[in-house]
């Protein structure tokens, strides 16, 4: 292969890269979900990166690979068949991917927010109508019961 000759990417790479197209994400935003630059992830998705005017071809750890599966929904047993059988193994060791509710900064498991929640399901549906016009929100229904704790209730 000459200097100017780019390798081709390796079947995970283009495995990953079809996924991406199926869970309609930016290589970006995938990039940033996987713990991965930008620019490393394209190197690894092209199969290539460029030293000194030279493509060198690029193959990516097994956990970076896992990483980058999970952020593009890649199954272990897709990685398998790419022949990637040290990523399917750390994919299955890593935890289910971020979701709204556990990502870092969210506020599912702030304790204010879950007593705000516990008060509200503790009024009538048309008083959590009332609060949340209030607020400038409008949700069709009530809000769900949240299990309060009984020290919870008595307090006030």
């Amino acid at each position: 292969m000459d200097a100017q000759q780019k390798p081709a990417p390796p079947p995970e790479a283009v495995l990953i890269r079809e996924a991406l197209k199926q869970v309609r994400l930016s290589g970006r935003e995938a990039a940033r979900r996987s713990g991965v630059s930008n620019t490393r992830w394209r190197q690894i998705i092209s199969g290539y990166q460029t030293v000194s005017g030279s493509h060198v071809p690029v193959v990516a750890p097994a956990e970076t690979i896992a990483r980058m599966a999970q952020a593009t929904q890649v199954t272990p047993d897709e990685l398998r068949q790419a022949g990637r059988a040290d990523a399917a193994a750390e994919l299955e060791r890593l935890a289910p991917p971020p979701t709204p509710g556990n990502t870092p900064g969210s506020y599912a498991d702030d304790p204010q927010v879950t007593a705000i929640a516990a008060l509200l399901a503790t009024l009538p549906p048309e008083a959590q109508e009332a609060v949340l016009r209030k607020l400038g929100r409008s949700m069709p229904g009530p809000v769900a019961q949240v299990d309060v704790n009984p020290d919870m209730r008595n307090a006030g």
